[in-house]
C-alpha cells in the first residue's frame, strides 16, 4: 500500500493488527511473514509507514495502536521507538504480542509477558508467522 493511500481505520479496526517495527530493510521479510500471519487469520496488517492521516506521525501511530484489535511489537534490536509504542498500546488497554530474534532485546519489565522468538530465516519465518497467526486467530476468538 502506497503511504498516501490512507485505509479509513475504523472501518477496519475489528480485523486491523497494528505492527510496531524497526523501519530497516532487513526487517521487510519479517513484516511480510506478519502480514501472511494476520492474512490467515483472517485480519489486515499496517505499519505507521502505510498511514498518512497526520502530519505529526506519532498522532498516526497512536491512532492505528487504538484502532486496532491487536498490536504486534517486535523489540528486535532494542529500538525505543518499538518500546515507547508498545508502552501505548499496553497503556491502553490493547492486545500486544512482543515477537524477538532475541530474548535479551526483551528488557526486563516486560520478560514477564509471553513472547514469541524468531530466527530471521525462511523456516524461522514460517515459524513466526504461524505462531502469530494462531495467536491472532486466539484474540479474534474473544
Amino acid at each position: 500500500m502506497d503511504a498516501v493511500s490512507t485505509p479509513n481505520l475504523e472501518s477496519v479496526a475489528r480485523c486491523l493488527t497494528a505492527v510496531m517495527m524497526p523501519f530497516s530493510a532487513e526487517f521487510n521479510v519479517v513484516y511480510d511473514a506478519l502480514q501472511a500471519a494476520a492474512d490467515t487469520a483472517g485480519m489486515r496488517c499496517l505499519r505507521a509507514d502505510d498511514i498518512w492521516d497526520d502530519d505529526v506521525i506519532i498522532q498516526d501511530v497512536v491512532k492505528l495502536i487504538g484502532t486496532s484489535r491487536a498490536v504486534i511489537c517486535d523489540l528486535t534490536g532494542k529500538n525505543a521507538n518499538v518500546f515507547y509504542e508498545a508502552g501505548i498500546a499496553h497503556t491502553i488497554g490493547q492486545d500486544v504480542i512482543l515477537v524477538a530474534q532475541h530474548e535479551s532485546d526483551i528488557p526486563f519489565d516486560l520478560r514477564h509477558i509471553r513472547h514469541i522468538k524468531y530466527l530471521s530465516n525462511e523456516q524461522g519465518l514460517r515459524e513466526l508467522a504461524q505462531k502469530v497467526s494462531n495467536r491472532l486467530a486466539t484474540l479474534v476468538s474473544k
